[in-house]
Order: C-alpha cells, then sequence, then structure tokens
C-alpha cells in the first residue's frame, strides 16, 4: 500500500498509485514514502552544479497575525533559499536532516540548478514535482524506479472532502523541529525571498 510520511495522514492511501503525468514544462509524481529520499538523491545526483536549496515553512503565529485579516485568509508560509551548493553540501544538509525534511508535514522543500534549473520540489502532502524546460528527459528516471505514466494523475488533494480531510503536521527528530533546522540554516547563509499563501 502507499506509505506516507509520518507527519502526514491521508484518508484513503489506497486510492494513491505511483503514478507521474507529464506536463510541458513539469512532471506531476506519486512517491510512496520509501521511495522519496532514494528518489530524490538519484535526482540531485543527475543535476549541473552549482545548486540551490528552497525550504518553506510555515509563519510563526505573530508573523501570522500580520498577514492574516480574518479567517477565512489563507495562511502563509517563508520561501527561502540557500544558494551556491555543491551536491556534497546538499548530501551533508540531508544527512543532516534528511529524516526531518522527508517526514515533516509542516513544510515543503526543493533542491535546483542554478544552470539549468531542474528542479525536484517536495511539497505538501510530500506530492513531488519535477521542474524542467525537457521534462521527457525524466520519463525513463522515473519508469526505473517502477512510476507508471498517466493522463490523468489522482493525488491526495483528490481524496479529500470535507469529512475526510487529510491532516500534514511538523514533527520532531532526536528534539529537533524544522525551526530549529532553519536557525542553523540560515547560519549558512539561507534567507528568505518571501512571504506566500500556503
Amino acid at each position: 500500500m502507499f506509505q506516507t510520511a509520518s507527519g502526514v495522514t491521508i484518508p484513503f492511501p489506497e486510492r494513491i498509485k505511483e503514478e507521474f503525468q507529464v506536463f510541458e514544462k513539469s512532471i506531476l509524481l506519486n512517491v510512496s514514502f520509501e521511495k522519496l529520499k532514494p528518489l530524490v538523491e538519484a535526482f540531485l545526483a543527475r543535476l549541473i552544479e552549482p545548486l540551490f536549496f528552497v525550504l518553506e515553512i510555515p509563519l510563526s503565529q505573530q508573523e501570522e497575525s500580520e498577514h492574516r485579516k480574518n479567517n477565512f485568509d489563507p495562511f502563509h508560509k517563508k520561501v527561502c533559499y540557500l544558494d551556491g551548493l555543491s551536491k556534497e553540501q546538499i548530501n551533508a544538509i540531508f544527512r543532516r536532516y534528511g529524516t526531518l525534511l522527508f517526514n515533516d508535514g509542516g513544510s515543503q522543500f526543493a533542491i535546483a540548478s542554478h544552470t539549468t534549473k531542474d528542479e525536484i520540489y517536495v511539497q505538501k502532502y510530500k506530492i513531488t514535482s519535477i521542474f524542467s524546460n525537457h521534462p521527457a528527459t525524466y520519463i525513463d528516471f522515473l519508469k526505473g524506479y517502477g512510476f507508471v505514466e498517466t493522463d490523468n494523475l489522482i493525488t491526495a488533494w483528490d481524496t479529500f472532502s470535507h469529512e475526510t480531510p487529510g491532516e500534514v503536521r511538523s514533527i520532531e527528530v532526536d528534539g529537533t523541529d524544522i525551526f530549529d533546522a532553519y536557525d542553523e540554516f540560515v547560519k549558512l547563509g539561507m534567507y528568505v525571498a518571501k512571504i506566500a499563501e500556503d
């Protein structure tokens, strides 16, 4: 059965298949949790340096109160960048914080090439996108991991209803949460590029 991260709950995992859909400049795919880290690391190995790392985290309660005018307004996130990295530096991030990054439900992250702009983006509910000017070059790569191409991808979002919503939550790994990790990334040069709706 389709597996989810510890910080994610989806009501009907049996409805999710390991499939992908190709678009003009992207690929959207469902990745069962046990394959997510190996897939991202294999994608990283294909990228052309220098690279950048993107981390998206929720605003603090105080920060959110400055952006949300009422209960109908969306919540917001910080979109943060760490530029000019090597593959080894990103692998070091994964060695130190990978368990947290891949399991945390409250954050999203991406890695990409400054040169080609090819990017893999692990989004809410761990739904994953690959962005590329030539997405077809990744089809065989994905099929090698057992993913099946489809013209009608059903993601976790398609299974939610008012009665059966999904849930994401922040987690801790060895006493460290995503905000602690962000503080460490800031020491390495991470900066907030923008505040966006979540």
